[in-house]
């Protein structure tokens, strides 16, 4: 062991020490004897009693030089420190110190009614504190992407102090490795080559997400060559092993047997270094801020570690952008206990059925099968169904769809009917024994996805082999959003559909925009789709009753059509990606003639863009964020449900399994360069401080000196 002092010029105070040895010096002066022989009697009697009194004498002049020298020695603030630990700091002399401190999502882990950044904080404090006066120090603050920035070593402790204290509790993955490379390349400054030693000290939770050990170790910069710097980390968590249990998966699905509005929400439920339980609830809320509910509880038998699934259904009331929270109970680490997710549930279609061809006989009325199909319980379609007279009296702008059927031309409602579907409507046309493809054409110009030709027969239905002779359906487009639902053997029924009759249409022009979406066996397109303005059209070849197919009969009929609606309408177009992880930058899908004014975050902070410019949102913490639009014509701000997005915590931050110590070390260069200190104390080994002892002699001299003087 050796002893230190942070404040040695602070040790001429020990010349009080020798006041009381002065007075005590200064009265033991002898007087001239001069012999009164009648108070003999007396001073006999007086040397009887200063023999007992002199031990009191002694432990009073004792009390109180260790009063001023235990002072003296406290502000002087001495610490004993282990022999090894002076040798693990390489050789004597100032050092430039970089301090690390771990501000990421992890540090908000709870250990004894305080989070790991607290301790951490107090950490690196007290290690900027054992500086001594010509030691430089500068800070890097570790908790986000990218690499971070840091001023060189200087010596203004009153910054750095406060950089410390100030250093906001972060929600990103912090990349330790990185963050160690910076402040290696710091102490490669110039400001720090007046010093031989380099030293690097990390408060951090040491957990293995945050180190990347295949990477090279940091290196400093030196006139005399590249040497490694010397490393204490500081534990935040003082050696205790950390358990954690995070929801770590969130989906979402269309659900028709919950409902109109139904979905499937899938959750996935993760654990390490926790105990096992059994009915641990978990929540499900809709909404957000005070419109915030509670709809579903249910009850998880969660494993000790890994991961485990769990499936809710819930039936929103209605379309539109919907939150949705699932929530575990709190724990240590509560920022990932609960996990948000934008649902844009389709908004109900109104779908006005133009019969142009209506029969008594329902099993020959196209519309009888169509209406059939939109109509079901857990459809999102509502649906109004005319003939060709009613069409003409009908207001599409009451609908989002108009589903023509066998319909011979649009007739007076054709200029109409282009306006309906440039301003963001949706037209669906089927082919049958009226249509005129001629009239048609001439009436829309240039609405439909190709013009129409000619009915074409593959098979008269009913003869002998016509059903060999039909044609089949080939090239389908699965991946298009109203064909996407078909996966696995759910294709087979579009796939073994049968077309006896059918319309060929003529070639498209590549202006036209046309998108052929699935063929007959021969090669003629029997669905295309094509854009017209804001809205969309979609031409089938054949009839929707079973005269010229057999589609009406197939399983695949009913989803079909309800998706063609629904697409048709832009509600299929409602759909976000994955949310991203706190940090990442979102890019912002606009509106046309709008600009983002300002993004609300999940703490109800407004945070105001830079520029108009900015077409990205980075969130910096997790939840629930609305963005703000302005207006281009009327400088207007309002907040747009639609464009609202969650921030999810990163999962690498959730998983608090710690590396262990000789790890650490020995990728730093071993035990001879780095140290893990379990206790907070920068020397990478057990530092007792004394000066606290040393008041506390102090108040127990002064406290003597009473009871002696009594």
């Amino acid at each position: 062991m050796s002893l230190s002092f942070l404040h040695p010029a602070l040790l001429w105070g020990l010349l009080a020490a020798a006041i009381p040895l002065a007075i005590h010096l200064f009265f033991r002066r002898k007087p001239r004897a001069v012999r009164f022989p009648a108070i003999d009697f007396v001073m006999q009697a007086r040397k009887e009693t200063e023999r007992r009194l002199r031990l009191r004498r002694l432990l009073l002049f004792v009390a109180r030089t260790a009063l001023l020298a235990a002072a003296a020695l406290a502000i002087a603030r001495p610490q004993f420190e282990a022999t090894e630990a002076r040798a693990a700091q390489g050789p004597a002399g100032p050092a430039a110190t970089v301090l690390v401190l771990d501000t990421s999502a992890s540090m908000a882990y709870r250990l004894g009614g305080r989070t790991l950044l607290d301790r951490a904080r107090e950490d690196a404090l007290e290690a900027l504190v054992s500086l001594g006066p010509d030691e430089p120090a500068s800070l890097v603050v570790c908790g986000g992407e990218g690499v971070p920035v840091a001023d060189p070593p200087g010596f203004d402790r009153v910054a750095l102090r406060r950089a410390i204290a100030e250093a906001p509790q972060g929600y990103g993955h912090s990349d330790l490795t990185t963050c160690v490379a910076a402040a290696a390349r710091v102490l490669s400054d110039p400001a720090a080559a007046a010093t031989a030693r380099r030293r690097i000290v990390i408060a951090t939770d040491m957990t293995a997400s945050a180190w990347r050990l295949d990477a090279q170790p940091p290196v400093v910069a030196s006139p005399a060559g590249p040497v490694r710097p010397e490393v204490a980390l500081l534990d935040a968590a003082r050696g205790e092993r950390l358990g954690n249990r995070w929801i770590s998966g969130l989906v979402a699905e269309p659900e028709p047997a919950a409902g109109s509005h139904g979905y499937r929400i899938g959750v996935t439920v993760s654990g390490e270094g926790v105990e096992a339980e059994r009915d641990v609830p978990l929540t499900l809320r809709i909404g957000s801020g005070r419109d915030e509910r509670m709809t579903l509880r249910a009850l998880l038998e969660l494993p000790a570690s890994g991961s485990t699934r769990k499936a809710l259904a819930h039936d929103f009331a209605t379309g539109g952008p919907a939150v949705i929270t699932v929530a575990l109970p709190q724990d240590a680490l509560p920022e990932d206990d609960a996990l948000s997710l934008v649902v844009d549930v389709p908004r109900d279609v109104r779908v006005l059925v133009v019969n142009g061809a209506p029969s008594s006989v329902r099993h020959r009325d196209a519309a009888y099968f169509l209406e059939a199909a939109l109509s079901g319980p857990a459809s999102p379609v509502r649906v109004t169904v005319v003939d060709a007279e009613g069409f003409a009296k009908a207001r599409l702008s009451d609908h989002d769809v108009v589903m023509a059927l066998d319909l011979r031309a649009p007739g007076p409602k054709a200029a109409e009917l282009v306006s309906f579907v440039e301003g963001g409507g949706g037209l669906f046309v089927a082919m049958g024994d009226d249509v005129d493809p001629d009239r048609w054409e001439a009436e829309t110009k240039g609405l439909l996805p190709a013009p129409l030709h000619v009915v074409k027969t593959a098979a008269e239905r009913g003869t002998p082999g016509s059903e060999g002779k039909a044609a089949r359906l080939a090239e389908i487009d699965w991946d298009h959003p109203a064909l996407r639902v078909f996966t696995g053997p759910a294709r087979e029924g579009l796939e073994s559909m049968r077309t006896w009759r059918y319309m060929l249409l003529k070639p498209a022009t590549r202006e036209s925009g046309s998108r052929v979406l699935a063929r007959y066996d021969d090669g003629a397109p029997a669905l295309v789709e094509a854009r017209r303005g804001r809205g969309r059209v979609m031409l089938y070849a054949s009839t929707l009753d079973p005269e010229w197919s057999d589609w009406t009969i197939r399983t695949s009929f009913l989803p079909a059509m309800q998706r063609i609606a629904s697409w048709l309408a832009g509600s299929l177009d409602e759909r976000r990606s994955v949310p991203g992880v706190v940090g990442a930058p979102r890019p912002i899908p606009l509106p046309a003639g709008t600009t983002i004014a300002a993004w609300i975050g999940p703490d109800g902070r407004e945070r105001r863009g830079p520029a108009l410019g900015v077409t990205t949102v980075t969130p910096d913490r997790p939840g629930l964020w609305q963005v703000k639009v302005r207006d281009g014509a009327t400088g207007g701000e309002r907040i747009d449900p639609a464009l609202s997005f969650v921030g999810w915590p990163d999962p690498r931050e959730s998983d608090v399994r710690r590396l262990e110590p000789a790890e650490l070390t020995a990728w730093f260069g071993g035990e001879a360069l780095a140290r893990v200190a379990s206790d907070g104390t920068a020397a990478g080994s057990r530092q007792v401080p004394l000066w606290s002892w040393l008041l506390l002699l102090a108040v127990a001299a002064f406290l003597s000196e009473g009871l002696l003087l009594v």
